[in-house]
C-alpha cells in the first residue's frame, strides 16, 4: 500500500534524474588542456589543400583536375589563378593540360593551342578579359 503512494512521482524523478543526472561533468581546472589532434598540427596547416580538397566528380571542378595534374607545381598555381581561359571561356585544363603563352611579357594559360593564333591577333582584348 505504502508504494502506490509513490508510483505517481516515479515519472517526475525520473525526468529530475535525466535532467540533472546526465549533465557532463566541469572540467577539472588543474588538469592541462588536451593535446590536438595529429592532423591539425602545423604541418598540416601549411600546405596547398587543392590536392586532395573534397570535389564531386560531375563537377567542372573536377574535370579541370586531369588536365591541370599534368602542370609543374608553379605553373598548377598559376592555372587555377586564372581558371579561364580568356579565348574560349572554357575552364583550364577540361581539354588536357592548358598551354603557357607569353603575351607582352605576361604569362597567359590558353585552354588549347587552337586559341594561340586569336590571343597573339588581339593580345589586349583578351587579356582585358583577365582583369
Amino acid at each position: 500500500m505504502r508504494l502506490t503512494k509513490f508510483i505517481p512521482l516515479l515519472p517526475s524523478g525520473l525526468l529530475i534524474l535525466g535532467i540533472y543526472g546526465c549533465n557532463s561533468p566541469e572540467p577539472d581546472p588543474k588538469m592541462p588542456p588536451a593535446t590536438p589532434a595529429s592532423d591539425t598540427t602545423e604541418d598540416h596547416a601549411n600546405h596547398d589543400h587543392g590536392d586532395h580538397a573534397t570535389v564531386d566528380a560531375d563537377s567542372p571542378m573536377a574535370k579541370m583536375m586531369p588536365g591541370l595534374k599534368e602542370l609543374s607545381p608553379e605553373d598548377y598555381k598559376s592555372a587555377m589563378a586564372q581558371h579561364v581561359c580568356p579565348v574560349s571561356g572554357e575552364m583550364l585544363g577540361t581539354m588536357g593540360a592548358p598551354e603557357k603563352v607569353d603575351v607582352n611579357g605576361k604569362s597567359v594559360w590558353i585552354c588549347c593551342d587552337g586559341c594561340n593564333d586569336k590571343l597573339l591577333a588581339n593580345p589586349e582584348k583578351y587579356l582585358a578579359k583577365l582583369k
